[in-house]
């Protein structure tokens, strides 16, 4: 599609310079990016594509907007606590730049729904917390020969790196064999605005030099940046060669990541938070949950597009978005919040158990 000249206006501060030019702003115009997770990378990764112009943001998240998530997350406001992030990233996107196509999706990033994350994509960008969602994402765009650009930080640090599948060496050549249990959390070790809106914004210029056709500058790179004590550099990265991702001899038809159908993360407002991840898209009809909640005197606490959050009890909140990923807050234990999961999803709703996870009834019986 060819720029009209209200675009042109709009973009004319871009379009002179040199580095993107019309031709460029015009291949920005048909790209589809992909951004996975719309947190504390993820907010100003998106503000700044939709601003610049990019003609369709596939947004990814699976989670609902907190308030410890404002200081940072300034995609989102007061107004939007209790809302999913995919919903609320969404609008307040449109609300930037209306010309742009936002796509917003409420999966959980694992191996199984991967390729439906990314799929036709031009450039796949990194704004999650977790590791094994990366290594998701890394061997899927491995496979598919999406460009990756990868992004980390964590209180005063981060880093980033373009990944070009074939040419550069993948995310398991230099960060391999990783386990999430033993990384460092912001819900525990905290994370200074600075540092995210420096390896975004490092990552979204990766991106847009893909786009355009030249070569990222973190291909073979990985930038590390500390705003504490402001330094910044560049280290090279090497492929190896016998790894598993893009290594000769690897198989990518394996599916590597062990899903984890229940995850025990951070707690909020000092309450044990559990997030259950269903192996399939289960395309929740929330006209109907939100139905069947009111029937049973369940208070809703806020009604969005994609998601719904209540009062479960005193004491549990639960949030159910569209995939039917949900997260319980103030369930002390496992087997607890499995009970509420399937009370609501697998009871009220009628969904195949199987689709959640092939065991899942033996899963709530054993916890």
């Amino acid at each position: 599609m060819e720029l009209s000249d209200a675009e042109i206006e709009r973009y004319s501060r871009q379009i002179v310079m040199d580095e993107i030019g019309f031709e460029g702003q015009q291949k920005l115009k048909n790209a589809r990016v992909t951004v996975i997770g719309v947190g504390g990378l993820g907010s100003p990764i998106t503000q700044q594509l939709v601003a610049m112009g990019i003609g369709t943001v596939r947004i990814v998240d699976r989670d609902v907007v907190e308030i410890s998530n404002l200081h940072r997350q300034v995609l989102y406001g007061d107004e939007d606590v209790g809302l999913s992030k995919a919903e609320a990233a969404h609008d307040r996107l449109k609300r930037i730049n209306p010309k742009v196509m936002i796509e917003p999706l409420t999966l959980s990033i694992n191996d199984d729904t991967v390729d439906e994350a990314i799929n036709n994509s031009d450039v796949v960008i990194d704004g999650l917390d977790s590791v094994s969602a990366r290594y998701s994402i890394n061997r899927a765009c491995v496979r598919l020969k999406i460009p990756y650009i990868f992004g980390s930080a964590i209180v005063t640090t981060g880093s980033s790196t373009s990944i070009i599948p074939g040419k550069t060496p993948c995310l398991e050549c230099f960060q391999p064999a990783l386990k999430d249990d033993e990384m460092p959390k912001c819900g525990t070790e905290g994370v200074h605005p600075a540092i995210l809106t420096t390896v975004s914004s490092v990552q979204v210029s990766e991106a847009i030099r893909i786009i355009i056709g030249k070569e990222p500058n973190l291909a073979n790179k990985l930038f590390l940046a500390d705003v504490a004590n402001l330094d910044y550099d560049k280290v090279k990265i090497i492929k190896q060669l016998k790894c598993n991702v893009c290594g000769p001899d690897a198989d990518l038809t394996i599916k590597k990541s062990k899903r984890k159908l229940i995850e025990d993360i951070c707690g909020r407002e000092g309450k044990s938070v559990h997030i259950i991840s269903p192996k399939e898209n289960l395309e929740i009809n929330l006209d109907k949950l939100n139905n069947i909640l009111e029937n049973d005197n369940l208070e809703i606490i806020r009604k969005g597009e994609l998601g719904t959050t209540l009062n479960y009890n005193e004491k549990i909140t639960v949030s159910i978005v569209t995939s039917g990923v949900s997260i319980i807050v103030g369930a002390l234990e496992e087997k607890r919040a499995l009970e509420i999961f399937s009370e609501i999803i697998i009871n009220k709703l009628k969904i195949n158990p199987e689709k959640v996870h092939n065991e899942f009834q033996k899963l709530l019986k054993v916890n």
